[in-house]
């Protein structure tokens, strides 16, 4: 059966355009992702994980959400539009850096705004003494923005952020923070 394909950001970029054809032997939607992570190696593991759709990941068939059908299970059939959305709100963190001392790290996040960023830190504790500087008894955190791209024609801002003081308050703010981040605007 024929189905359009449409890819988006991130997604977009490791296919290498936003729109393909492609004739597949399948009758889920489940089938199709699969298939798509097995021909594109910049998609592999990124769409589905322990047999769903990624958390983060957005699967719509001729524009409905999958997760509101049923799943990787929901049929497709002839001419179908199967579009594969990566997480673009609350986005990813970049890599961790951590310093010499093991007091400082400094981590990046995706599709976060600087002012969200400072109320979750202020939310986890800390005070607000500066529009880039949030500080509690155990912890700093200072905050820089900036406008990334990520595809041809999308850009997000991406908020770094270096977290100071004591190693084990530490590990527990940054998995807090990590996990409101990623949560971000929903």
């Amino acid at each position: 059966m024929s189905l359009e394909l449409r890819f988006f950001a991130t997604f977009r970029e490791a296919v290498g355009t936003k729109t393909i054809s492609r004739e597949y032997d399948a009758a889920t939607v489940g089938d199709v992702l699969v298939a798509l992570e097995s021909e594109f190696e910049g998609l592999a593991g990124q769409i589905l994980a322990d047999g769903a759709v990624q958390p983060q990941v957005n699967v719509l068939l001729n524009g409905r959400d999958v997760t509101h059908e049923q799943g990787i299970d929901t049929p497709i059939g002839g001419d179908d539009t199967v579009s594969i959305f990566p997480p673009v709100a609350g986005g990813a963190a970049g890599d961790e850096r951590v310093s010499d001392a093991e007091s400082r790290r400094e981590k990046s996040y995706r599709g976060i705004s600087l002012r969200l960023a400072r109320e979750y830190l202020v939310k986890l504790g800390g005070e607000a003494v500066a529009d880039d500087r949030v500080e509690a008894a155990e912890w700093t955190a200072s905050l820089s923005a900036e406008k990334v791209s990520i595809g041809p024609t999308l850009s997000l801002t991406e908020v770094t952020v270096a977290f100071e003081g004591e190693e084990g308050a530490l590990g527990s703010l940054i998995e807090k923070f990590s996990r409101k981040a990623m949560r971000a605007g929903g």
